[in-house]
C-alpha cells in the first residue's frame, strides 16, 4: 500500500481500479509544402476550426442537461479562442508565407502561446495552459482524422488516472462508470478542477506520479476531502473509507438541506458565508448552495478568452449579467491579477526571474493606468444595479493605495461628466495578501472601506513556499503560527478601525479553520460554492465563546502540524459527524 499527497480539489471519496490514460501528447513532425498546396492547407485548417467548434458546441449541449452552467464558460471561452482572427491569421501566415503544412503550422502557433503563459509564471495562467492544449489537441486530431480518447463508453466503475486533463476530457466522462480522477499535475482553480467539482467527482491533483506508480486495473482510493491517493490498499483500508463514502454521502445530503438556514451561531451571533467565482454562470451554483453573496469575482477570464485588450463594454456587460444573477446579494469585484501584458497589446510577455514577485496585479495596472481605467468605468457603471464593490489585489504600499483611490475618483468625475450613472458610495477596498500589507493593517484601514484577506498568496509569501512544487508542497502550511499571527494582526486592526473583513482564501473554505477563524473575530467567509453548506453548518454549531478558546489555544502553540491536528480534532468533537475529515 502506497499513500500519495496531492491538492485536493473535489471532495468525496472513490475505490475503484484504475484506468490509466496514456500520454496525449501529439508530435507533428516538421513539414514543408509546394506554394501550389498553400491555399489547400489553408482551408484545411479552416475546415478543422469548424470542426473543432462543431465538436464543443456538441459538448456544451450535453454539459447544459448533465452537468450544469457553472461548467459552461469554460467551453464558450474555447469557442471563442477557435473564432480568433489573430489566431487565425498567425496559422494562416505560417502557411502562406513558411509554407508550413496545415499540422505543424497548428502546432506551432499553438505552442508558442504556451510558452507564453508557461513563461510569465503566473500560477493562474499556468493552470490555463490546459485550455491551450485542448485547442490545439481538438484542431490537430481534425486535421490527423484522429479519433479522442473515448471515456464515454466503458464498461465498469473506475478512478480515471492521468498525466493531466483537459478540460474537454474532464467533461466527456461516463459519470456512470468514472467514480473520481487524479492527475500529476493541475491546481485548485485549474478548469479541470472545475468541471470536477461540477460533476461532483471526488479528485485529488498535483499528485506528481500517480499517472507512472499506477498501474492499470489496480485499486485504487481517491480521498477529495484530504488529498490523498492510496494505491493497492489492503482490506482493511477499502472496508474504512466504504464506511466513509457512507458517512459523507448521508452527511452532504444533510448539508444540503440545511444550505438555506440562517448563518448564526449558538449564541445568537450572525456571520456571513459567500462565494468564490471565477464567471457569472457560477452564481447560480452558489444561491444553490446557500451563498449570500460573492466574495471574490475573479475578472482574469476577460484577458484570457481572446488574444485582444477586453472594452469597456465587455467589461460592463460581464458585470450586470453577474449583478442581476446576484439577486441584490454583495458582488465584490477584484481588478484583474495577472502577470504580464501579453494579452493586451502592450508587447511582448514580460520575461522576469521571479514573477510572482514582478510586475502583477496592481503593480502592472498602474505601470498601465488605461487598463485599470477601463476595468473601473465598467465597474462604476454596474454599481447602480446592485450592491457592487470594487477591491484592488496585491497591495503591498501605501502608495498603491491612494493611486487606485485617486484614479477610481477621476473615473467617477468622468463619468459624472459625461451624465452617467454610478453610485459615489461603491465601497473601495483591498485583498491583503502580502506580508507588509497584514503588517501595516492599521494603516491601510484609515484609506478603504473593507479588507479580505487572501490567505493563499499569504501563506505562500509569509513562508517563501510554492503550493504549486511538489519539492515543497509539503511546506505550505496555513497552521504555521507566522500565518496565523498576521491574519489575526489584519482582523484586530480592522475591528479597531469598524472595517469590514473577510477572508476569500482556502483557508476560508476548510473546516479546520472555520471554528478558529470564528474566534479570531472574522464573520465574513468566502469560499468555493460546494464548500459553503459545510462552513454555514459549522458556524451554525459553535457558540462565539467555544471558538474564542479554541483560538486562543492555537494561537499559544508553536508547532503547525500540532495547531492543524488539534483544530482538526476540534471540528471532529464539534461536529460528530464529521469523522471523514
Amino acid at each position: 500500500m502506497e499513500i500519495l499527497k496531492g491538492i485536493p480539489v473535489s471532495p468525496g471519496f472513490a475505490t475503484a481500479e484504475a484506468f490509466v490514460m496514456a500520454s496525449k501528447t501529439l508530435d507533428i513532425p516538421r513539414r514543408f509544402i509546394a506554394a501550389e498546396e498553400c491555399e489547400r492547407e489553408r482551408d484545411r485548417f479552416f475546415e478543422a476550426v469548424k470542426k473543432a467548434q462543431e465538436d464543443i458546441r456538441t459538448l456544451q449541449g450535453r454539459i447544459g442537461t448533465d452537468i450544469g452552467q457553472e461548467a459552461r464558460p469554460i467551453f464558450d471561452a474555447h469557442v471563442m479562442i477557435l473564432a480568433d482572427s489573430s489566431l487565425h491569421d498567425e496559422v494562416v501566415r505560417r502557411i502562406m508565407e513558411n509554407r508550413f503544412s496545415a499540422e505543424y503550422a497548428v502546432s506551432r502557433s499553438l505552442r508558442k502561446f504556451e510558452k507564453a503563459f508557461y513563461s510569465i509564471g503566473d500560477k493562474y495562467l499556468a493552470q490555463r495552459v490546459a485550455d491551450v492544449q485542448d485547442i490545439e489537441r481538438r484542431l490537430l486530431r481534425a486535421l490527423l482524422g484522429e479519433r479522442t480518447h473515448d471515456l464515454q463508453n466503458l464498461d465498469r466503475r473506475v478512478i480515471l488516472v492521468a498525466r493531466d486533463l483537459t478540460p474537454s476530457e474532464a467533461a466527456s466522462i461516463d459519470r456512470e462508470h468514472v467514480v473520481g480522477f487524479c492527475t500529476d499535475v493541475g491546481g485548485a482553480t485549474g478548469h479541470a478542477s472545475i468541471v470536477a467539482r461540477a460533476m461532483e467527482l471526488p479528485a485529488v491533483v498535483g499528485l506528481g506520479k500517480v499517472s507512472t506508480d499506477a498501474g492499470m486495473g489496480e485499486t485504487l482510493i481517491v480521498d477529495g476531502n484530504r488529498g490523498i491517493v492510496i494505491l493497492d490498499p489492503d482490506q482493511e483500508t477499502i472496508e474504512r473509507y466504504h464506511r466513509m463514502a457512507e458517512d459523507f454521502r448521508h452527511f452532504e445530503e444533510a448539508l444540503y438541506s440545511e444550505r438555506a438556514l440562517p448563518t448564526v451561531t449558538t449564541d445568537g451571533v450572525k456571520a456571513q458565508v459567500m462565494g468564490n467565482i471565477e464567471f457569472p454562470a457560477e452564481i447560480e451554483q452558489l444561491i444553490r448552495y446557500g451563498g449570500e453573496g460573492v466574495g471574490l469575482y475573479r475578472t482574469e477570464f476577460l484577458y484570457l478568452s481572446t488574444d485582444s485588450e477586453p472594452t469597456e463594454e465587455d467589461h460592463y456587460q460581464a458585470y450586470r449579467q453577474a449583478v442581476e444573477a446576484i439577486g441584490g446579494r454583495p458582488l465584490t469585484i477584484r481588478t484583474f491579477d495577472l502577470g504580464a501584458d501579453k494579452f493586451m497589446g502592450h508587447g511582448t510577455a514580460l520575461q522576469e526571474r521571479n514573477p510572482n514577485l514582478g510586475s502583477r496585479a496592481i503593480r502592472y495596472c498602474l505601470a498601465h493606468p488605461e487598463i485599470l481605467r477601463t476595468q473601473m468605468r465598467a465597474v462604476c457603471r454596474a454599481s447602480v444595479e446592485g450592491d457592487v464593490r470594487l477591491m484592488i489585489p496585491l497591495v503591498s504600499n501605501p502608495e498603491e493605495v491612494l493611486r487606485s483611490r485617486q484614479m477610481l475618483t477621476e473615473v467617477q468625475e468622468g463619468l459624472a461628466a459625461e451624465n452617467i450613472a454610478y453610485d459615489p458610495e461603491m465601497p473601495f477596498g483591498i485583498m491583503v495578501e502580502v506580508p507588509s500589507a497584514a503588517l501595516m493593517a492599521d494603516s491601510f484601514a484609515k484609506v478603504v472601506d473593507f479588507f479580505s484577506i487572501g490567505t493563499n498568496d499569504l501563506i505562500q509569501y509569509t513562508l517563501a513556499v510554492d503550493r504549486a512544487n511538489e519539492h515543497v508542497a509539503d511546506l505550505f502550511l496555513p497552521s504555521h503560527p507566522a500565518v496565523l499571527y498576521l491574519i489575526k494582526r489584519v482582523i484586530d486592526a480592522a475591528k479597531a478601525q469598524d472595517v469590514p473583513v473577510s477572508l476569500c482564501g482556502e483557508m476560508g473554505g476548510d473546516p479546520a479553520y472555520v471554528i478558529f477563524l470564528l474566534g479570531l473575530g472574522l464573520r465574513t467567509f468566502s469560499a468555493p460554492p460546494p464548500l459553503i453548506p459545510e462552513v454555514k453548518k459549522l458556524i451554525r454549531s459553535v457558540s462565539i465563546e467555544q471558538a474564542q478558546q479554541v483560538a486562543v489555544q492555537a494561537t499559544a502553540m508553536d508547532n503547525p502540524r500540532e495547531i492543524n491536528a488539534y483544530l482538526r480534532g476540534v471540528t471532529r468533537e464539534i461536529v460528530p459527524t464529521w469523522t471523514f475529515m
